[in-house]
């Protein structure tokens, strides 16, 4: 199942991070919002499925990429704002575009 996927484990706080992100932005709503607020104090596994396919509908799918459009390599949880909700890409991308244009 897509829950058991290390990247949502969350052991350094970043997966956590991204979620208060998500709230302190105004991103979420209604039930996704409840159900996120439960992720940051509980954890995935305090889910029932019906909530956790709330989650991933109205979280997963539609806040995060999982892979840079550009490079292909795996975005991380640090760089995941930026990239769900502006260009798709990873920050290693982003910032040679960056120098590219600036020089």
């Amino acid at each position: 199942m897509w829950w058991e996927d290390s990247k949502y484990n969350d052991e350094d706080g970043t997966f956590t991070d991204y979620l208060k992100q998500l709230i302190d932005m105004g991103h979420l709503e209604e039930a996704a919002l409840g159900i996120t607020e439960d992720v940051i104090k509980s954890g995935l596994n305090s889910l029932s499925n019906e909530q956790k396919r709330v989650f991933k509908k109205y979280v997963i799918d539609q806040f995060t990429v999982s892979k840079c459009k550009r490079c292909n390599d795996e975005i991380t949880w640090i760089e995941m704002y930026d990239a769900a909700n502006e260009h798709g890409e990873c920050s290693s991308c982003v910032y040679n575009d960056l120098r590219k244009n600036k020089f």
